[in-house]
């Protein structure tokens, strides 16, 4: 049943991109390193295999061990320049080459596996490519069943018309033992790696929605005052550099002390949530809504002449005119104040401005824009 679970899960796994996301990433290390080894190993084999074969000296042996660890070092020596060619155009090297270059790998060590059955009966080559398949790269259940699949189909094929020898039951068992031993230690390790990674990306959601929250004013939905400054600042600075126009929108809810003291403050609360819902549907994406304090509201818009702000303030403050507020009999209004940056202001100059035609607006009898 538990692997039946694995297999299940697995096929899930696979078709996530967070989790393929993941699995390269961790490839792309561990393929660097495994290029890296495998050229070394490959090199000092082949050395040996010229310098001190141990069989006969220009036989067809010591040609087909040379072709082995050859074509190993090849394969290593084109995934080092792949790799270093990717890092120089800061691209990461596709999930499919890494499956190719471990498959050429693990076809590399059958390959001198066969050639070790001309002389001896050792299996060694063949174990130890299977068994380091699932530890160098990390795949789905049925990538790593295929690369086994397809090294034991190319043994026996092998065997047969390369050695020309009858493939008997004793041949190929440890075959098999080795096979099932490298899809065991396969399910073993990456069903612990997706459990890390399960972890993860957990740790990661968790992270991103804690910060989320230490940006977002709960109660409307919209940016908090300390996440509005931050931005006002940011923004203020590339203005300056840029030259293009940044205006702010203060806005202040006409009379909302008598709705909390008149109909209790779950009234209230639920009026400022709608009007953080109205706001967030009335800007643009790079534009900043933010609940600036009590009944307050600032928005700065970027990119915005006074012209420009003067018309979205207008918006504003005729869609909440003529918006119908739950549990309350009146007619919500709005007074704005809008300023449009002038030369080296503050962040805090900035909004003084913009409070100081709140107040005009207010001054002047509510439910206005003063600019």
């Amino acid at each position: 049943m538990k692997l039946r679970r694995y297999l299940s899960e697995d096929f899930s796994y696979s078709r996530s991109g967070e989790i393929r996301r993941l699995r390269t990433l961790d490839n792309d290390k561990s393929i660097r390193i495994l290029s890296i080894f495998a050229l070394i190993v490959s090199c000092l084999l082949l050395a040996q295999n010229f310098l001190s074969p141990g069989t006969p000296s220009g036989g067809q042996v010591q040609f087909l061990y040379g072709l082995s660890f050859g074509s190993s070092a090849l394969f290593s020596s084109l995934m080092l320049a792949v790799l270093a060619l990717n890092d120089g155009k800061g691209k990461k090297l596709s999930y499919l080459a890494m499956i190719v270059y471990v498959g050429l790998l693990t076809l590399t060590t059958t390959f001198a596996t066969l050639v070790d059955q001309y002389h001896t009966s050792d299996y060694s080559a063949f174990c130890f490519g299977l068994l380091l398949l699932p530890l160098f790269l990390r795949a789905s259940f049925v990538t790593y069943l295929t690369i086994v699949f397809i090294n034991l189909f190319f043994f026996s094929l092998g065997y047969s018309y390369i050695i020309e020898r009858e493939l008997t039951f004793s041949v190929i068992t440890p075959i098999f033992a080795f096979s099932i031993a490298s899809i065991g230690t396969a399910i073993n390790v990456e069903g612990t790696r997706l459990k890390s990674n399960l972890l993860q990306l957990q740790l990661e959601e968790s992270n991103k929605n804690l910060k989320e929250l230490s940006h977002k004013d709960s109660l409307t939905g919209l940016f908090n005052r300390r996440h509005l400054m931050e931005s006002l600042n940011t923004l203020l600075a590339a203005s300056k550099r840029y030259d293009f126009p940044l205006s702010v929108l203060l806005l202040d809810l006409d009379h909302f002390k008598k709705a909390n003291d008149s109909l209790g403050h779950q009234v209230g609360d639920k009026l400022l949530a709608t009007i953080g819902r109205l706001l967030s549907g009335l800007v643009r994406d790079c534009d900043v809504a933010a609940r600036y304090g009590g009944e307050e509201f600032c928005v700065v818009l970027s990119n915005t002449n006074i012209e420009g702000a003067k018309f979205v303030a207008e918006r504003i403050r005729v869609r909440i005119e003529t918006e119908t507020f739950e549990e309350i009999p009146w007619t919500i209004t709005v007074s704005i104040g809008v300023a449009t940056r002038d030369n080296d202001e503050t962040p805090e100059d900035f909004l003084k401005a913009a409070d100081k035609k709140l107040y005009e607006s207010k001054a002047a009898g509510r439910n206005r824009v003063s600019a």
